[in-house]
């Protein structure tokens, strides 16, 4: 199928209620049971990497997998940079590399900024990515997250944690945010918060955040119907992740599950069988559990039978 551009796939998931998921292929071989979960349940999906593991995984021969799965798919698939972070000068520029690489969509994450550095450097790759035929999507307002290698790690986390309403993103600065840098699409916080990989939380995990619903309506309304983006899904309550696609969001992001059922499995395997030795045999059970849980969240997302 020819490779969509992610407005496209954001307008028809706004139009037919339901959030397009997008899923972090952490190494070459997430890539085809993400894919095939989503030509089986009939759903598109958004192929996400950051900047630093595209570098770190070879760049051209990464992109040029991830562009041929999307060719070559039965579904609409389209390939977006994740998170490139505003720690240094070289966020814009990485990100920039990738869209000439073949990304056709790039987040600038700048939610830690003043928000006049997060505008004015959000607006540059707006600008940038749209000169290059893709989206872009900004972020305002903190996801916290507990886990020590994040720039806002918040110590260890505590089961009594509630996301406090003062880092969540604010209706009337997200209007200003949006018309202000011309962005396609929003990354919010509205409850959830990020604490998968490195605490030595094991899945399923226990989902205690909760989404302010009349935050999302009040953010939806004030942006002129803006896409929004829900990143930090996995602790999320299911029942939110199925209602937040009513309130406006229409692209979630999961990685965190995928990476630690991932490891759990192969963990497992070795542990048990002493002769297993080839790559393939290892990964075998692995990539099968992450294809489960990411065809159990392209339905929970309501996004199954939409192609």
């Amino acid at each position: 199928m020819p490779f969509v551009h992610e407005n496209e796939l954001l307008e028809h998931a706004r139009r037919k209620g339901y959030a397009v998921p997008a899923f972090f292929p952490f190494n070459f071989e997430f890539i085809a049971p993400i894919v095939e979960a989503a030509e089986e349940e009939r759903a598109p999906v958004i192929l996400m990497q950051g900047p630093e593991f595209v570098k770190s995984f070879g760049e051209h021969v990464f992109t040029q997998a991830m562009l041929t799965a999307a060719h070559y798919a039965k579904v609409p698939v389209t390939l977006s940079v994740d998170h490139a972070f505003v720690t240094d000068d070289k966020a814009i520029p990485n990100a920039t590399r990738d869209l000439a690489l073949g990304w056709n969509s790039v987040m600038l994450d700048g939610s830690l900024l003043p928000y006049a550095q997060n505008v004015s450097m959000t607006r540059e790759m707006a600008v940038i990515a749209h000169n290059a035929g893709a989206a872009c999507v900004g972020a305002l307002g903190e996801v916290r997250r507990f886990f020590p290698q994040a720039q806002n790690y918040a110590g260890a986390f505590e089961e009594t944690f509630v996301v406090p309403p003062e880092i969540m993103t604010d209706p009337d600065q997200a209007a200003e945010f949006a018309a202000e840098t011309g962005v396609d699409t929003l990354a919010v916080s509205v409850g959830q918060y990020v604490r998968s990989l490195w605490d030595g939380e094991l899945p399923p995990f226990k989902r205690t955040g909760r989404l302010d619903f009349a935050r999302l309506d009040a953010i939806l309304e004030r942006t002129g119907g803006v896409n929004l983006a829900l990143h930090g899904s996995s602790h999320v309550v299911e029942e939110d992740l199925r209602e937040c696609v009513n309130h406006g969001v229409n692209y979630i992001k999961v990685a965190s599950e995928q990476a630690l059922i991932w490891a759990n499995e192969v963990r497992r395997l070795v542990t048990a069988d002493k002769n297993v030795m080839f790559p393939e045999d290892i990964q075998k059970p692995a990539l099968a559990a992450v294809k489960e849980s990411v065809r159990r969240y392209i339905r929970l997302f309501n996004a199954s039978n939409q192609v």
